[in-house]
């Protein structure tokens, strides 16, 4: 068995890194055990020899004071999205600001009293076009990466309410690359007070109050405490397993669901798209495969994204690279009405990454299910001052999903920690 350490962390995401930092700096000694051969988690950024491309998160959402105090030590360069938003449907193109009132209308009016229910049930008794309803749903199912059929709408309301408490209408990307910010609070970790173990899967947890046993890919690490903070698929799949079971978390776990995300971006040789779309932000369109795209707008690197979230990941998950990448082009090809031979034309390089194959990870971020608003919360809540948890899935404030969320339930599990 390795030596006993005061905090033992599961996994070396933003979240994992943020509290080992917080609590080595208190003077604490930690251990951060990582299953994958990499720090960083959901922030996953390839470098090419121009620009970085963004696997996993991608945007700043808002100014989270948490995230954005980071973002300044680590002096990471940061662009406010601007440009302009277009949707298509039907191969008629039209500006995304036209359908605003309709689409805000539809989800201005979400209860958050009474009884719990699930969007897609809301939506049966909203006044509104088919089309606003439509597009509704198709922005829960990719922005929410959620299902329309379980979402909770109380929860939706609260990442609503969060998104406005922090400047959610405004967005940022970094020329760097969001590993910029992994790498600079690996770097703040104290050797003489942490050490991070890569290829280290923990496949079950030991535990009386007090006393902690990890079982691992690579030995036996004990400890008073243990802070988990793996993707809730992870907690749901059993991949982990528990001595004894936590009973305390199943209900919070049954009312937390993890949506399916295949994300692509596709580098091009020019940004060809602005000869008839200048300034192009986004494009949500109706197709059948990938139907949102984005820009690198403002930045100057000609890439566009696709995204495929809930049920349209599914039906990519498990292709291979190249099929995945021959089917973003294709979409490409029918919302842009242009010829596959024309389009390779300025084709570069394609990259691609299935959260929900990932076994790491087996989906891109948590939403509450109906009757789950409150289940953030209890699943972040320690228990016999042994177990801690953190990760974007424990946020109680609304802020799942994101790289802020993730930071706060790191710096929130520290305190509880070393309290």
């Amino acid at each position: 068995m390795n030596g006993k350490t005061d905090v033992l962390i599961i996994g070396a995401g933003i979240a994992g890194l943020t509290a080992a930092r917080d609590l080595s700096l208190m003077g604490l000694k930690v251990t951060i055990l990582e299953a994958r051969d990499r720090i960083g988690g959901r922030i996953l950024t390839h470098h090419t020899p121009e620009f970085p491309v963004e696997l996993g998160a991608e945007f700043v959402h808002g100014r989270h004071p948490d995230l954005w105090r980071l973002i300044q030590e680590a002096k990471m360069p940061l662009a406010e999205l601007e440009g302009v938003s277009w949707y298509q449907e039907r191969g008629t193109w039209a500006r995304a600001d036209d359908l605003m009132p309709d689409f805000m209308a539809v989800f201005g009016g979400m209860p958050d009293k009474g009884p719990d229910q699930s969007f897609q049930q809301y939506l049966e008794t909203v006044d509104a076009s088919e089309e606003a309803k439509d597009h509704a749903l198709r922005f829960v199912e990719g922005f929410h990466a959620a299902d329309p059929r379980k979402v909770s709408v109380h929860w939706l309301v609260r990442s609503n309410e969060a998104e406005e408490e922090i400047e959610g209408d405004r967005q940022y990307r970094t020329a760097t690359g969001y590993d910029t910010l992994v790498t600079f609070i690996a770097d703040q970790l104290p050797k003489e007070n942490c050490e991070l173990r890569l290829h280290t899967a923990v496949t079950g947890v030991h535990w009386t109050p007090g006393n902690v046993t990890l079982k691992t890919t690579a030995g036996e690490f004990a400890a008073r405490r243990v802070l988990i903070t793996v993707p809730i698929a992870l907690l749901k799949s059993g991949a982990i397993r528990f001595f004894p079971e936590l009973l305390q978390k199943q209900k919070a776990l049954a009312c937390m669901e993890m949506g399916p995300v295949v994300r692509v971006p596709l580098c091009f040789r020019t940004k060809f798209w602005e000869d008839r779309f200048k300034g192009l932000s986004f494009a949500f369109t109706d197709d059948e495969q990938f139907p949102t795209w984005w820009a690198s707008h403002p930045l100057s690197f000609p890439m566009l994204t696709g995204w495929a979230a809930g049920g349209y990941a599914r039906k990519l998950s498990g292709l291979a690279h190249d099929q995945v990448i021959e089917c973003a082009l294709q979409s490409l090809e029918r919302i842009f009405g242009m010829s596959g031979q024309e389009l390779r034309q300025h084709f570069a390089a394609g990259y691609m990454h299935d959260w929900q194959a990932d076994p790491f990870s087996q989906g891109a971020y948590s939403y509450a299910a109906v009757g789950g608003s409150d289940a953030p919360g209890e699943l972040g809540a320690p228990v016999s001052g042994t177990l801690f948890f953190a990760g974007e899935a424990t946020d109680p404030g609304g802020h799942n999903g994101t790289v802020h969320g993730a930071i706060a339930s790191g710096k929130r599990a520290a305190r509880e920690i070393s309290g």
